[in-house]
């Protein structure tokens, strides 16, 4: 069940939890694996209080203890659902998000680190347009063109074919997508929601076109890979018929060395393809054939 709380109750002072690696959007429900003392202690001032805690990025996540400097200023509130104390001395807490809020200044607190936070509240639902309508339906389909790609969960798709607001549409789409810090950041901060879902699209067009070329790629790889593979599968039985023959294979070694040759020399795509054909006509060739005569 959804937490109860709106942008209206969010107090002026909150616990701050840094969150190393993510960003976490409004309504987004995720747990979160606390070690840290000061993390641990936010958690516990917030179940102390009215559950809410502020969640802010850091901007570095190597590093182990941040100071108010290594936070970006906007993050989200969130709930704290449930924790569980875990034996090796870790808290895995349970945590909604709710809305964005501004740090403003802290407040001097141990152990845990608290601020004094303006909500960001989102602009007012605009008109249906045309333009925004046309976005959100682009938005929804490349998800779905992605949904192989990235391993997004099928059910992405359902919720998306349902949400009617960009704004929230884009915090929904960007909450799965696994982007890079600063990307998330960015859209977190973001807070007119047709700009948001703007900038959102142009992630999933990057990410599109980045995919399609890495599968582009693996697919030459395999190509190429099952190629050589073959060759090398047919020199290896033309030797097993020539030793079974009685022949001699001194004409087959001096053959695979050209071939070994080509294959090292780096020549371009169309260079190779020639001189793969021009070894396969002098592995035809017999010293008394037609080829051979001068």
């Amino acid at each position: 069940m959804a937490p109860e709380h709106s942008i209206s109750d969010v107090p002026n002072e909150l616990p701050v939890l840094p969150l190393r690696e993510f960003v976490v959007f409004p309504y987004m429900v995720l747990p979160l694996f606390l070690f840290r003392e000061e993390s641990i202690a936010a958690v516990e001032d917030a179940l102390a209080g009215d559950r809410l805690i502020l969640l802010a990025a850091q901007r570095d996540p190597e590093i182990e203890d941040p100071t108010p400097d290594d936070l970006h200023r906007v993050g989200t509130v969130a709930m704290v659902m449930r924790i569980l104390r875990l034996p090796d001395g870790r808290v895995k807490a349970l945590v909604q998000g709710l809305s964005k809020a501004e740090i403003q200044s802290f407040v001097e607190n141990e152990p845990a680190r608290w601020a004094r936070v303006k909500a960001l509240p989102e602009p007012y639902e605009q008109d249906w347009t045309v333009e925004n309508e046309a976005l959100m339906r682009a938005v929804r389909v490349r998800v779905e063109e992605l949904l192989p790609f990235k391993n997004l969960p099928p059910e992405v798709l359902t919720i998306t074919a349902n949400v009617d607001d960009p704004g929230r549409l884009a915090d929904l789409v960007a909450s799965n997508l696994r982007l890079r810090l600063s990307d998330a950041q960015e859209i977190l901060e973001t807070l007119d929601p047709v700009e948001r879902l703007a900038k959102v699209d142009g992630l999933l067009s990057r990410e599109l076109e980045v995919t399609t070329m890495q599968a582009e790629i693996q697919s030459q790889v395999k190509d190429e890979m099952s190629r050589n593979q073959r060759e090398v599968f047919l020199r290896e039985q033309m030797r097993a018929i020539q030793a079974e023959l009685g022949e001699g294979d001194q004409r087959g070694d001096e053959i695979l060395e050209y071939h070994a040759k080509i294959e090292d020399a780096g020549m371009s795509e169309d260079a190779f393809g020639e001189a793969m054909r021009q070894l396969r006509r002098l592995e035809r060739m017999h010293p008394d054939g037609p080829e051979a005569q001068v």
